[in-house]
Order: structure tokens, then C-alpha cells, then sequence
């Protein structure tokens, strides 16, 4: 069994020492910080801070070393080995024919060091919150290996795929399908900035409101200092929200510029590649045949201005438990919804969205049961409230005020759901058409889901008493992917089409 490259522990170990000094720090904060231990103290001490800076990196050495010699890999003629760990040693066996998609990872250190991750899946839904094969090695023989199993798991064994594996796959900036040029990442980040603005300046509106309020009840001492409290926080949540404001659009022009850096989608036969990042290069490849579903999404802003981003379902490919990644599903980050179908005729042709052939059959049931929630919770708020405020002899321009400030607040909310069942009433629908399903839904974001008919695995007929009278129901569509199931809804459909949905399984 091949070891791990070297590479591996020179560039883990550079990444320990600033782990090293932040744990060091976490258990000496308080020497450092602490006003009443003078500075000759602390210097007498640095002999015993060096030695225990020393001792905690010795113990990330040691394990780096353990984990070198105890880790490898294996290409047999029929299956990849893997075996990695120190104190809980890890044994992975994968058939190349099982393999569903093949990742390449490399942060900022490794590229320093010329090393690489490379990652096999089987799209298992017992294993989806890992991959079951890593693989550390330099970066040009994990291109080698990257190629010559994707041709492994086409063939099943080693010695027919040969001479396929060493053909050379491009990946250069002009293959690519899809171009995210600097002009589209800037523009979508004023687009995700505008949707903080536009949250920001209906507040602001509130706000002014709130503000005008309280000066009026200063101006007459209505409320005393509570309408100080008010002025204060209304104050303080309007100026959090510009704050936030500024700051997302410099968190998402980094994001953009750096995490989709050189961008590019490239097919190769039955082969898709994405490949993108400046500090953490990631290089994801898996086979048309392991999609389950495309999902284009429009927020509302998006929806105004015509954009739209395209994620992908895929078996090993599109989940990461307890990772931030949030581009690993991403086909598409940013396009015009023009340019949807242009784009996937390229790259996934199948997978076109269909024209909306059904509507939703009914306004009321969109917001029927928050109508119902929010009454009870709003009229249960009040009467705790003049309750409490009763016990406590609070004057009635409080109460007044509490009881106000409620029903204002059970409005607005009341208002946003409404205009949320507009857009859902308009949105939600299906289409199916050629062994293909569209589904379209959402409210204030628009989804439009495309999926295959073979990848239907179950559906489900979410009712009520009234609604089944009245012949309308919620479609519920699961398919197979890195969970168990994934759910694909379509609001307040003509009940006739779980018949057919239902016949789409049996065929």
C-alpha cells in the first residue's frame, strides 16, 4: 500500500504551528491580559512559555508522523483501498464501478507545497457525511489518478482502462462552458447587497415612524424614560443594519473574487468537471448519469433584475457534513434567466425546464393556517400582556401603548405573509413532459426544479378534510440523493395530479 505524500506533513504542520500559538494563548490569556501581573513577571516566565508552545507542537508532530506512517492507498485491478487514521484506524474498499464523483481540494498551504486531496465517493447515504476514499498526493499524480478513475469507473478494471487513463483532460479557462467574469461576480454582489438595502430601507421607513413616535411621547412626557428605550434601540438596530450592510458587500466581493476564482465547467464525454478558488482550489468531477436534479433560484431582487444562480443535485458530490462550503453544489453562481437554458443546453441538456403547465387552484390555503396560528398567538400575546401590566398597576397610556405595539407588530408580519402568498399563488405549479418533471415553488425565492422521472423514488399527498372536499392538495416528490430523501414540493395542485405522479412510479 502506497503511502501518503511527504508534502502532507510539512504543509499540516505549518498549519499546527498557528494552531499551536492559538490554543497556547487560549490557556494563557489571562498572564497576558491581566493588569495586576507586571511585566518582569511575564518575562521571567518566557523559558516556560517556550517550553510549552514546544510540548503542545510536539503533540501535533507526533500525531502528523503517526498519521503518515499509518495512512495509504491501493489501486487493485478491480477496487481502490484506502486506510488512513492513528488512535481509530479507517479501511476503505471501493468497486470503481460504485465510484459516483471524484474531488479534488487543495487550500492555500498544499498548492505552497505542490500536494493535493483527492476524494472518491460512492454516494452511499450511510457514508454521505464523508467520502469514503482520501488520497494526499502531488498535484500533478492526483490529476493522474483524477483521470485514470473516472476511466476506471466506466470499465471496472485497471488493466482494460490503461490506456484510456492517460489521455489528458483540459481544463483551460477557453474549455470552458460557463465564464464568471469579474463583471458578473460584481454585479452579483450588488444584487445580494441591494437585498440587504432594500430590508434595510423598509425598516429605515419603520423606523422613522418608531423615531417620530418617540419624540412625541418625550415632547408630553407620555411615557417617560420608555420612550427614551425605544428612540435608543429603534436607533442602535437601524445603525446594526447599515453596518451590516457595508459589510456584506466586502464579505461577498471576497467570497466571489477568491472562492470562484478561474471558474470553469468543462464535459468530457459522459464526464462534467467544475473546477474554481484562489486560497482553496477545488476540482469536482462525477458523470451525467449521477445527477438527480437541477435547481435554478431567484430571490426577489434577482427575480426583479432577470438573474438567477443553478445548483445541482449529485450523489457524492453536492454534500459536505459540517462544512460551510456552500459552493459545492453550485453549477452555475450567477447568470442571466435568459441564459438558463442556453447554459444547460450545453451542459445538461436533458435537464431544460419545461414551460409551467399547472397553477396553484387556490389563494386562501396559502395563508389559511398562518391566519389561524397568527390570531390565536397574537390574541394569547395581548391578553398576557394587559394581564401582567393589569397585576402590576401599570397606567393605561402603557397599556395602551403595549396593546398598540402588538397589533402594529401582528400587521406587519400579517402584510410580508401576504405578499409571500401572492408570490407562492403565482410561483407554484408543474410540468411534466418526456420522463422529465419541473416543479416550480417557492414564495419570496423562486425554485425551479428539474428532475427525472427514473430518479422519482416516492411521492406523498399532503392534505386537509376541506382542501381533499374541495379537490386541491400539496404534492410532496422525493428523490434519491446524499440523504435519504429529498423533497420537492408544489403547493395547492388539482389532487388529480397525485394519479398521475403516482403512475409515473408504477411505469
Amino acid at each position: 500500500m502506497k503511502r501518503f505524500d511527504k508534502g502532507y506533513i510539512y504543509s499540516a504542520l505549518l498549519s499546527d504551528l498557528f494552531g499551536s500559538i492559538m490554543i497556547f494563548f487560549l490557556f494563557f490569556e489571562e498572564i497576558f491580559f491581566d493588569e495586576s501581573i507586571n511585566t518582569e513577571n511575564i518575562i521571567s516566565a518566557i523559558p516556560f512559555f517556550v517550553i510549552a508552545l514546544l510540548v503542545i507542537y510536539l503533540c501535533f508532530i507526533a500525531y502528523r508522523i503517526a498519521y503518515y506512517k499509518t495512512s495509504g492507498y491501493e489501486l487493485t485491478e478491480t477496487e481502490i483501498k484506502c486506510k488512513r487514521g492513528v488512535f481509530f484506524t479507517k479501511r476503505s474498499v471501493l468497486d470503481y464501478k460504485k465510484i459516483h464523483a471524484i474531488n479534488k481540494k487543495q487550500n492555500l498551504l498544499q498548492r505552497i507545497f505542490g500536494i493535493a486531496l483527492l476524494t472518491v465517493d460512492s454516494g452511499s447515504t450511510n457514508t454521505s457525511h464523508q467520502a469514503e476514499i482520501i488520497i494526499i498526493e502531488k498535484d500533478k499524480t492526483v490529476d493522474a489518478l483524477l483521470n485514470e478513475l473516472n476511466a476506471l469507473k466506466e470499465t471496472g478494471e485497471r488493466s482494460m482502462a490503461d490506456e484510456s487513463a492517460t489521455e489528458e483532460v483540459l481544463l483551460s479557462e477557453n474549455d470552458s462552458l460557463f465564464h464568471f467574469t469579474s463583471k458578473r461576480k460584481i454585479l452579483h454582489t450588488l444584487i445580494n447587497v441591494a437585498s440587504i438595502a432594500f430590508c434595510t430601507g423598509l425598516f429605515g421607513i419603520l423606523a422613522i415612524a418608531v423615531i417620530g413616535v418617540c419624540k412625541l411621547m418625550l415632547e408630553q412626557n407620555f411615557l417617560g424614560t420608555w420612550g427614551q428605550y425605544f428612540l435608543f434601540a429603534t436607533l442602535i438596530t437601524l445603525g446594526a443594519m447599515l453596518l451590516l450592510s457595508a459589510f456584506s458587500f466586502i464579505g461577498n466581493m471576497i467570497r466571489l473574487f477568491i472562492g470562484y476564482h478561474n471558474f470553469t465547467i468543462t464535459k468530457h464525454g459522459n464526464e462534467i468537471r467544475i473546477s474554481f478558488g484562489l486560497l482553496e482550489k477545488h476540482t469536482n468531477t462525477f458523470s451525467y448519469d449521477r445527477i438527480k436534479a437541477v435547481k435554478i433560484s431567484q430571490g426577489l431582487i434577482e427575480r426583479i433584475l432577470g438573474f438567477a444562480s443553478i445548483h445541482l443535485e449529485v450523489i457524492g458530490y453536492t454534500y459536505e457534513a459540517g462544512s460551510n462550503n456552500v459552493e459545492l453544489g453550485v453549477l452555475v453562481p450567477f447568470c442571466k434567466y435568459s441564459e438558463i437554458n442556453e447554459i444547460l443546453e450545453k451542459v445538461l441538456p436533458e435537464y431544460t425546464p419545461d414551460e409551467k403547465q399547472t397553477k396553484a387552484a387556490a389563494f386562501f390555503p396559502f395563508v389559511s393556517w398562518f391566519l389561524l396560528i397568527e390570531g390565536i398567538v397574537t390574541g394569547a400575546t395581548l391578553i398576557f400582556a394587559v394581564t401582567m401590566m393589569a397585576i402590576f398597576h401599570l397606567s393605561l397610556s402603557v397599556i395602551a401603548t403595549v396593546v398598540c405595539s402588538v397589533i402594529g407588530l401582528g400587521l406587519l408580519i400579517l402584510i410580508i405573509k401576504l405578499l409571500s402568498a401572492v408570490l407562492s399563488y403565482q410561483i407554484n405549479g408543474l410540468a411534466i413532459n418526456n420522463g422529465k418533471i419541473t416543479v416550480y415553488s417557492g414564495g419570496f425565492t423562486k425554485r425551479v426544479t428539474v428532475l427525472m422521472t427514473k430518479n422519482l423514488i416516492a411521492v406523498a399527498n399532503v392534505t386537509t378534510p376541506l382542501r381533499k372536499k374541495a379537490g386541491i392538495t400539496s404534492l410532496v416528490m422525493h428523490l434519491k440523493t446524499n440523504a435519504q430523501s429529498n423533497e420537492v414540493t408544489v403547493h395547492i395542485q388539482d389532487d388529480t395530479l397525485t394519479d398521475k405522479l403516482e403512475n409515473l412510479l408504477i411505469s
